[in-house]
């Protein structure tokens, strides 16, 4: 009996984080960026960010990518210089027996009526994370 109990809590343990992880990396394609309605979109496997007047900008992740959110789920801006910059990234498991991941990262910014997107940023980790160095530097200020 003791043996199935502890056979049960550690297939608890393997199904309860992956269920909770798979939720947690839902894909958001649809978000508002100062005022302006923006998708992402599969372009033949391509990650583009769709803008309010429908024009594309092809990002340099495939797909499926995502736009990064804060702690309250609303698209994390951060800004430099009066600059707002958002971020796309997506994030793919490495193989078995790895729990890491290989993550890439793309910083956008608002800059003079349009958006201009930065160099990507590839690290190895799971999740959207980063630091407002991940949104600034891309960038040449």
């Amino acid at each position: 009996m003791e043996k199935h109990l502890l056979a049960v809590g550690l297939a608890m343990n393997f199904i309860i984080p992956s269920a909770w992880a798979e939720h947690a990396e839902t894909p958001i394609t649809q978000t508002v960026f100062v005022g302006q309605q923006l998708r992402l979109v599969d372009d033949q496997g391509q990650c583009t960010l769709v803008k309010p007047d429908q024009n594309r900008m092809k990002l340099d992740m495939e797909w499926p990518c995502s736009f990064s959110l804060n702690k309250q789920q609303q698209l994390r801006v951060e800004t430099f210089n009066d600059t707002p910059i958002f971020s796309v990234w997506r994030s793919e498991h490495m193989p078995a027996p790895s729990r890491d991941c290989l993550s890439k990262m793309q910083a956008i910014r608002k800059i003079q009526g349009g958006l201009e997107a930065g160099t990507v940023n590839t690290y190895a980790s799971c999740g959207s994370g980063g630091d407002q160095k991940m949104y600034v530097g891309p960038f040449t200020w």
